[in-house]
């Protein structure tokens, strides 16, 4: 049987190819596409998604447009990585049509309530401003939900705890509240967080193999991968040889090949403090009484690029 899943994005480089993979999977049902504010503007992402979706043939797929800025906080983009258009400059056509005039929340909260039971999987790539408020809104719909697939936050002992700041990963950076929010009343969250996602490295060899799959969609994931190395490369030379961290697609990876992954239950919590210098960082407490989160420490790098690549291969 296939998973009913909403995607909730932001694309977004890595978000796109996390798309591009969630598509060319048999094993899930995509129910729509909701945009949110965060790597660029809530408007952008929903069109992003569009031209995404159309770029593979999969136009069929809905795309629903949501919240425009976080809960409390201020707006924050990461435009320097992806680009003003949030995907690199990359060569896709204009959506040909504009998203769903029904805003993202709403189709939600539509979507929960009309499920049976618990057969509705959230993933999650990026601020989690749109399932927070359909949870504000609506609370009965959190038992609704089958699992919720969280790319965001950093739990590393070892140097940075983020990417955004010393201490905070951009997705939860972006909207601390939401996220706090959606750890606080989910029953089911699988966290990736940006330390397994730089476990999966796009390198120039890797870029060279999707190139050599000769599909459109492999070779668009090759283009992405390849403007954000040199956009990263602007603002931290020293980074040019290691490739680029396949955040979002590695949650993706997660949901369908979750046996590539381990990782350990407990609590997350969220800085929700705007004049604390660790704004956004998260906190895992690992068998905590509650573990209503499995929180994935390790993946095996080689076997997760390997099914991204098999993946771009099997759409045209």
């Amino acid at each position: 049987m296939t998973t009913k899943v909403i995607i909730d994005t932001d694309p977004g480089v890595d978000d796109a190819i996390a798309l591009f993979t969630a598509m060319a999977s048999q094993d899930i049902d995509i129910l729509g596409v909701t945009a949110v504010n965060g790597n660029v503007s809530a408007d952008k992402a929903a069109a992003n998604a569009r031209r995404i979706c159309e770029y593979c043939w999969h136009s069929g797929i809905n795309v629903y447009q949501g919240c425009d800025k976080p809960l409390k906080r201020t707006v924050l983009h990461a435009e320097w990585v992806h680009g003003k258009d949030g995907l690199a400059g990359a060569d896709l056509p204009p959506p040909s049509e504009p998203p769903s005039s029904i805003p993202a929340v709403d189709f939600i909260i539509d979507t929960l309530k009309e499920a049976n039971g618990k057969e509705v999987t959230l993933v999650a790539l990026g601020p989690m401003t749109n399932i927070a408020t359909a949870f504000l809104r609506e609370p009965d719909i959190v038992r609704k939900v089958r699992e919720i697939v969280v790319m965001g936050g950093g739990f590393s002992d070892q140097g940075p705890r983020g990417n955004a700041t010393e201490w905070a990963e951009f997705n939860v950076l972006a909207d601390p509240d939401a996220a706090a929010a959606v750890f606080n009343t989910a029953e089911r969250v699988t966290v990736v967080p940006m330390e397994v996602g730089m476990q999966v490295v796009a390198d120039k060899q890797y870029v060279r193999k999707l190139r050599e799959l000769r599909t459109r969609t492999a070779g668009m994931a090759a283009d992405l991968i390849d403007a954000v190395a040199t956009s990263i490369a602007k603002k931290h030379p020293e980074q040019a040889e290691k490739g680029v961290s396949l955040y979002d697609p590695t949650a993706m990876t997660c949901l369908l090949k979750s046996g590539l992954f381990s990782g350990a239950y407990g609590t997350v919590l969220v800085n929700t403090d705007p004049d604390d210098k660790k704004f956004g960082m998260t906190t895992f407490l690992k068998g905590d009484e509650r573990r209503n989160c499995l929180v994935i420490h390790k993946a095996d790098g080689p076997a997760v690029l390997d099914f991204i690549a098999e993946s771009l291969a099997a759409l045209p």
